[in-house]
């Protein structure tokens, strides 16, 4: 069935493309929307978890279309940074599980990927077969309009930006710590990272411990707590490096804790032990002066901090684990007093923990932590601890005070002891460099920044998100979150494809850095057919931000003063977004990045309309990842379940916010409904119709008024899952409702009608579907067509009421089967024709709607207690729709079950149906259902 799909989709693909459908120009007679997805990077093939970010836009896009407005949609690619420079260099070095990647999960031929160690030529390869496989996907692109960010005049316009910014002060140089690739020699960020995780830092106190000619080098994240060191671990195994530092001292770090520091502080490597060779060494407390002996520990974790540990165990219950452990005495001196914990909070933990585990305990550790530092204070006796010298500065500074100041008070000490130093660590790690190389910290002197921490921009961006509606709606927070917690960032690589910054020709702008305010550039690309070099600072201030003379600017530039202005319309014409998307990820960088540049560059009236984040796809029950080795091409899903089948399967099976599942069985049910769907409009176009309208007709109209009304409103909310139940299966088996109401003898003009209806509301979604469908009865575009309005289709609210009704009995007594566990045969039903109980239910509806309680209903019609509440009861279970038809309209139920005996044989399966009057005194009460039956709810008995 795949190939009967795509060979649709391929004749209305091209069939758009030749009549040129999507291709948008600015119409003042119109109003425009204007919709962007985050671009690709080229260093792989597209895979279905891009697929469903690109096709919800697209899906929105169709449906704006449909709805009049002027609606651009266009599509770029990324090239910048150092994703694809990893893949070529992979390549190169013959990188077994890139080479499978491609030949097993992607098919591209050996002979190729030979040729991708080449970057330009790989970046170029991809950005061609991504731009095929969304052309598959019937993505409504103006691809007039597509560049890549290594473009000449794409590289002008970025360089443009960063001048500006500049300029407003945001951009900054100085020495700081860094996520680095020490393979690769530049700093990194999510999108030079395996799993695109973005590397978090975190600073640590690396405290000095002389020991004779040596120094044992300690990391902590609690330098206050030095006044209760006692002891020095090391793992006995590991292997730990004797390093000379920039003062000369020979200090003691594990063999991991070098490959690291080396990055951060000046030390050359002298010499090389095992642990155990240090074990019975003698260090000072800087602080105390007391000496600590060096002592073994199979706790201590090399590759975590400086691989040595100062031992705490007063307040630290892994230090007094392992110093119990080794059968030594040793002493116990409290530093931090609170009300919540004791006075030795390291040993009660292991006591109450009754547990060696490190990992059972982590969650003491985490208390004790939290409580010293936002309650803690530091003891008054610590002035005690400490020689003569020392005393006056711990108490005035240090003792009795909260351990939030008290910390950097020590920190303070310590440096005038010369015995500290700042050490930075990946918190989230170890991270990966798409290299290979694990991500470490480095110091780097003079890199640029971005500087998100200024406080008049940050507040600028904050207040900024008032102005954008989101969808999901907890996006807001997440991103209001995310921009509050933003710091300077460096946004330059020394290496790698991309655009040189105007100041510093040896840096290149990030990808994270380039992608800001690119899409304004998509409203003009297509029309700057000049040398990249004519187009300096004074064209950009006046096509974006209408600085300058355009006749002045004509003359210094040779370029016409009506093509200026045209360039400058087209911008003020299509700008701002109306909705961008993006997977939720991007809240994490590139959605805040977006928001801080527009703010920069253009203030807060050129701000994104709506920002939409999707969920991602999961494959297996996980999310995609070449780890887990679930990497779904799209080009493989649409050449296996077809165009259509992909285009719901990675959208609307779930809400947006949601992860989406994609399986086989998912695929399969897809497009097996989609057949049946393209089999039973085909075959119902060509039956020969009557001309009478019956209730059945006026039926199907009337409910089809209440389908488009709730889809177009889903569809608005993005509320694709909706729209797919709806169209596709609620809709499916309306129409089938119909067939049978009739007997097969339909109305050819409800027929075309419905039909018509029912393929533009698919038209969004499964667009190649619905344009086969459409052109068996129709020479225009589907694509092209005005979105159904609920206005004009006529309303018979008695013919709905009827239809319904037998609807919910056709419910009920399935539901009623299934309880009991067996198949009906023959089914007697009760209908209850008494006018005061229908009344009093049409009086209950409206109360129920006034929010009404039971006592108050009942006061207020002054009707026996009982009847009253099974009647309020029925009333607040019936359909929602069936309620609003009964309170203006009435039928004879019993007549409705009658002449519609046949439909209701046919849907059940049943041999017989008996029809009795509940208010019949002689009619016989077959398993009590008699007295249960109320009016629009009968009493139904299955036998």
């Amino acid at each position: 069935m795949a190939n009967f799909f795509n060979e649709i989709a391929s004749k209305w693909q091209k069939e758009w493309e030749n009549n040129k459908l999507f291709e948008a120009n600015p119409d003042p007679t119109k109003e425009k929307k204007f919709i962007t997805v985050a671009f690709p990077y080229t260093n792989s093939p597209l895979h279905i978890g891009h697929g469903r970010t690109y096709i919800t836009a697209d899906i929105y896009a169709r449906y704006l279309r449909m709805k009049g407005y002027n609606v651009l949609f266009p599509f770029a690619f990324q090239f910048t940074g150092t994703p694809i420079l990893s893949i070529s260099e992979a390549i190169q070095r013959k990188d077994e599980d890139i080479i499978s990647t491609f030949v097993n999960i992607y098919q591209i031929p050996q002979e190729e990927i030979e040729k991708f160690s080449d970057p330009n030529y790989l970046a170029e390869y991809f950005k061609n077969d991504m731009k095929n496989t969304a052309r598959r996907l019937g993505l409504s692109i103006d691809w007039r309009r597509e560049f890549t960010t290594v473009d000449s005049i794409f590289e002008r316009f970025i360089q443009w930006q960063y001048k500006r910014l500049m300029d407003l002060g945001y951009i900054k140089r100085e020495d700081s710590p860094v996520p680095y690739c020490p393979r690769d020699e530049f700093p990194v960020g999510m999108h030079d990272t395996k799993g695109d995780i973005e590397p978090e830092i975190s600073d640590v106190d690396a405290i000095y411990f002389p020991s004779n000619n040596l120094f044992f080098v300690a990391a902590t994240p609690r330098p206050e707590t030095i006044f209760g060191a006692i002891a020095i671990l090391i793992n006995p195994e590991a292997d730990y490096i004797i390093a000379i530092d920039k003062l000369n001292r020979k200090i003691v770090i594990s063999k991991q804790a070098f490959e690291k520091l080396k990055f951060q502080l000046e030390i050359k490597k002298e010499d090389e032990k095992k642990g155990k060779e240090f074990i019975g060494l003698i260090a000072k407390n800087p602080i105390t002066l007391k000496d600590m002996k060096v002592l073994p520990s199979k706790y201590v974790d090399p590759k975590m901090g400086t691989g040595v540990v100062m031992a705490v165990p007063s307040h630290e219950p892994m230090h007094y684990l392992a110093l119990t452990e080794l059968k030594e005495e040793f002493e116990l001196i409290p530093v931090i007093k609170t009300d919540e914990l004791g006075e030795l909070p390291g040993v009660e933990a292991v006591g109450l923990a009754q547990t060696k585990n490190p990992a059972e305990l982590k969650d003491y550790i985490d208390t004790i932590y939290r409580l010293e530092y936002h309650k803690g204070v530091m003891r008054d006796d610590l002035v005690d601890l400490v020689p003569d010298f020392m005393k006056e500065f711990v108490k005035d500074k240090i003792a009795n005070k909260p351990v939030k100041d008290a910390r950097d008070r020590t920190r303070e000490l310590l440096d005038k002891l010369n015995s500290r130093e700042t050490i930075y660590e990946i918190t989230n790690g170890p991270v990966y460099c798409r290299c290979g190389a694990e991500i470490v910290v480095k110091v780097i002197k003079g890199q640029w920044f971005i500087d998100y921490s200024n406080p008049l921009w940050k507040a600028s961006a904050l207040k900024s998100l008032d102005k954008i509606h989101f969808i999901p709606a907890d996006a807001r927070k997440e991103m209001e979150k995310v921009i509050f917690n933003l710091h300077h960032r460096p946004f330059t690589r020394s290496r790698g494809l991309g655009v040189r910054l105007p100041w510093d020709e040896k840096e290149i702008i990030d990808s994270l850095s380039d992608s800001t305010i690119y899409t304004a550039f998509y409203t003009i690309i297509h029309k700057l057919k000049y040398p990249a070099a004519l187009l300096n600072d004074n064209f950009w201030d006046y096509i974006l931000l209408g600085r300058g003379n355009p006749e002045e600017l004509s003359k210094t530039l040779g370029i016409p003063k009506d093509q200026l202005e045209e360039i400058r319309n087209e911008f003020l014409y299509w700008y701002p977004v109306d909705s961008r998307h993006s997977g939720r990820d991007l809240i994490q960088n590139h959605l805040p990045y977006y928001i801080y540049h527009h703010i920069a560059i253009f203030g807060d009236m050129l701000l994104p309309k709506q920002i939409v984040t999707n969920g991602f796809i999961r494959v297996g029950g996980k999310k995609m990842s070449k780890s887990f080795g679930n990497i779904y091409p799209l080009n493989r899903a649409i050449n296996e379940y077809g165009v259509d089948t992909v285009r719901i399967a990675l959208t609307s099976t779930s809400s947006i916010s949601d992860d989406i599942e994609f399986n086989a069985n998912i695929a399969k049910s897809i497009i097996e409904q989609l057949k049946r769907i393209h089999d039973f409009i085909s075959r119902i176009l060509e039956v020969d119709g009557v001309n009478e309208k019956r209730d059945a007709d006026l039926w199907l109209l009337s409910i089809f008024k209440k389908y488009v009304e709730e889809v177009d409103k889903a569809y608005e909310n993005l509320d694709l899952r909706s729209v797919y139940i709806t169209v596709y299966y609620t809709l499916y088996e309306t129409m089938r409702d119909y067939i049978e109401l009739t007997n097969g003898k339909v109305n050819k003009d409800t027929i075309r009608k419905t039909v018509s209806l029912w393929l533009k509301l698919m038209a969004p979604i499964t667009p190649h579907l619905a344009e086969e469908l459409w052109h068996k009865f129709n020479n225009s575009f589907i694509v092209t067509e005005k979105f159904p309005s609920p206005d004009e289709i006529e309303c018979d609210e008695k013919s709905l009421l009827k239809v319904e009704y037998l609807r919910n009995i056709i419910d009920d007594v399935r539901t009623l089967s299934n309880e009991l566990g067996k198949e009906a045969e023959k089914v007697i039903i009760y209908v209850n024709d008494d006018e005061k109980l229908k009344d009093l239910l049409k009086k209950a509806i409206i109360a129920i709607k006034g929010r009404k309680s039971l006592r108050d209903f009942i006061l207020e019609n002054n009707v026996d207690e009982k009847i009253a509440k099974k009647v309020y009861e029925l009333a607040n279970i019936l359909p929602p729709l069936m309620k609003d038809l009964i309170v203006q309209n009435d039928i004879d139920e019993e007549e409705v079950i009658v002449q519609n005996i046949q439909f209701l044989l046919s849907k059940l399966d049943v041999s017989e149906i008996v029809v009795y009057t509940s208010t019949d005194e002689k009619v016989p009460n077959i398993m009590g259902k008699k007295e249960l039956a109320l009016p629009y709810k009968p009493g139904i008995a299955i036998l």
